[in-house]
């Protein structure tokens, strides 16, 4: 018969566990070009899970000489940067650096940087979010997962990335990316946690730590997208299947969700626990899908290093590749999505071109056409180039495709759709200045598939 701390105990060891899990499937996901081996992520998963004790130890170096949390301004400022986003980070860095010199053989890819640093990191929440499960409750699961694992990841992530971003990508001072990248991790933990502890804006300061957090999400997704591009098992074929990673993060959240709901239907009762449940989804409902659909995408273009910036996963867009109307307003997520990305399958390839509308075209007919590359037009939004051939195939045109990503987006169920588009500066060819979408011409809306 289990007593009652033991059924406590079950709750956080099942939410951790889950926690786990989610961000360990994630990595697994993410990393489908040469994957890992379970042993190499469960030794790194437990030289982050052992990294919290020298926290720890210097915690209680800062409570040697009474260096804590006050009230003060200035003092929790200080704090929250050198005595939690320091001692934190520095902490798990040296973790990582242990995990690497071990696992050296099997970094063969600049990912692996990312992914064992993210597994250290992850061991290190683990353990972290455990201690907090057990002293405040189950109640937090989803919270601790979706935000504060994420937030240990991202920032173990940027300093990794900026030691060893000249070593992969020949980018940079060593020395400054170094200092650079160290120093912004501290930053954007240390706020992420000041904000959340300060109440200077009233009941409105924790949404700056919110803010923190998604231009976090962002850089994170932008640092695994130059690596994914660098990768020397680079493969179009294999990264189209990462556009659908969010339904592995929804999933994962409904079985955290149903952990949080048994903790409060057992110690309270189900009124209780469906309220709990419904706070909690009102308060990060929307990072969630923030969250889900910013980490399953990316900009795939093969050697192409794009500058990584401070930007949030989300932007407002005329260029008809919307995902979410906000308020009447068209927001796009950062990256591309599923629509967008599945025309890379036709790259370098034969295809045929053909009109949706047979009684107003201006093709008129299936045309043989070739996908010559990817082309990113400004603020990133993605189309290709395509060479169409005329009936007699003796002669060829340059044209634009943009991919169909609201309403009408299949023909038939089965083709892609895509707007057939010319640019009549001819920059593609002439100069190197991109077109923005508003300055192309629309001709007609096409689907695309292969000949038989």
């Amino acid at each position: 018969m289990l007593t009652p701390l033991q059924i406590y105990l079950i709750f956080p060891i099942l939410g951790s566990i889950c926690g786990a899990m989610l961000w360990l499937t994630y990595f697994k996901r993410i990393d489908l070009l040469e994957g890992e081996r379970v042993r190499d992520v469960v030794i790194a998963f437990i030289i982050g899970f052992l990294t919290p004790s020298l926290t720890l130890w210097i915690y209680y170096g800062l409570g040697v000489f009474d260096i804590k949390i006050n009230g003060d301004f200035t003092n929790d400022f200080l704090y929250s940067l050198f005595g939690v986003g320091m001692a934190e980070e520095l902490s798990k860095l040296m973790g990582v650096f242990i995990a690497f010199r071990l696992l050296k053989k099997r970094i063969n890819e600049p990912i692996d940087y990312l992914v064992f640093a993210g597994i250290v990191a992850l061991g290190f929440s683990v353990r972290e979010n455990f201690i907090y499960y057990h002293n405040y409750g189950s109640q937090i699961i989803t919270g601790r997962t979706y935000i504060s694992s994420l937030v240990h990841i991202i920032n173990t992530s940027i300093c990794v990335y900026g030691i060893y971003r000249n070593k992969i990508f020949n980018k940079g001072n060593p020395y400054v990316n170094s200092i650079a990248g160290v120093s912004i991790a501290i930053l954007s933990h240390g706020l992420f946690d000041f904000f959340l502890t300060q109440l200077f804006l009233g009941d409105f300061t924790p949404l700056l730590s919110s803010l923190v957090y998604l231009i976090g999400i962002n850089f994170w997704m932008q640092m695994i997208n130059n690596s994914i591009n660098f990768s020397p098992f680079f493969s179009y074929e294999k990264i189209a299947s990462t556009t659908k990673l969010y339904t592995t993060i929804f999933t994962w959240y409904a079985i955290i969700v149903l952990v949080e709901f048994s903790y409060a239907y057992y110690y309270k009762d189900i009124i209780f626990a469906l309220t709990e449940i419904s706070k909690n989804f009102l308060k990060e409902g929307f990072l969630l899908v923030i969250v889900a659909l910013r980490t399953s995408r990316l900009r795939i273009n093969k050697g192409k290093y794009l500058r990584v910036r401070l930007q949030l996963p989300f932007h407002f867009t005329k260029n008809d590749d919307e995902d979410i109307l906000f308020l009447g307003l068209p927001i796009k997520i950062r990256g591309e999505n599923e629509k967008e990305f599945r025309f890379l399958q036709f790259l370098g390839k034969d295809i045929l071109i053909c009109p949706v509308d047979q009684n107003q075209t201006i093709i008129k007919t299936d045309r043989h056409a070739r996908v010559i590359k990817k082309y990113f037009l400004k603020n990133d939004v993605v189309t290709y180039l395509v060479e169409i051939f005329n009936e007699n195939n003796s002669k060829s045109d340059m044209y634009i495709l943009k991919p169909k990503t609201t309403r009408f987006t299949d023909m038939k169920h089965k083709y892609p759709v895509a707007i057939l588009m010319d640019n009549e500066r001819n920059s593609t060819q002439q100069t190197p200045e991109k077109p923005a979408y508003s300055e192309l011409k629309k001709i007609e809306l096409v689907y695309i598939k292969t000949p038989e």
